[in-house]
């Protein structure tokens, strides 16, 4: 049986289209099936069941890929020599998501 493969491109990240991409990268990750490691609900297997944990080690490096290749080249210095998807995740939502009062206020 043959596996379909689709492929679709996330809009890299250059900072002012930080909403867009945050979507677009969040819904290449649950594709993916590892929104769950970033969002922080599925944590790290005990060390000690070698399979479960090298399972995880792989979809954890999944979704670190899929993150940092959708960050323009240019951005990358924010991120350093990044390791863990979740660290990434939370880096660029401290840098380019608005939480000021004024931004909260024309939301309503």
């Amino acid at each position: 049986m043959a596996t379909e493969s689709r492929t679709v491109n996330t809009t890299p990240l250059i900072g002012s289209n930080y909403p867009t991409w945050k979507i677009q990268c969040r819904m290449a990750l649950m594709r993916d099936g590892v929104w769950s490691i970033v969002n922080g609900s599925e944590e790290s297997p005990d060390s000690g069941d070698r399979n479960q944990y090298s399972k995880f080690v792989s979809r954890r490096d999944k979704a670190l890929a899929t993150i940092v290749l959708s960050v323009d080249p240019s951005l990358l210095y924010l991120i350093g020599d990044p390791e863990d998807p979740v660290a990434v995740w939370k880096k660029l939502s401290d840098q380019f998501q608005k939480k000021t009062w004024a931004n909260k206020l024309v939301l309503r």
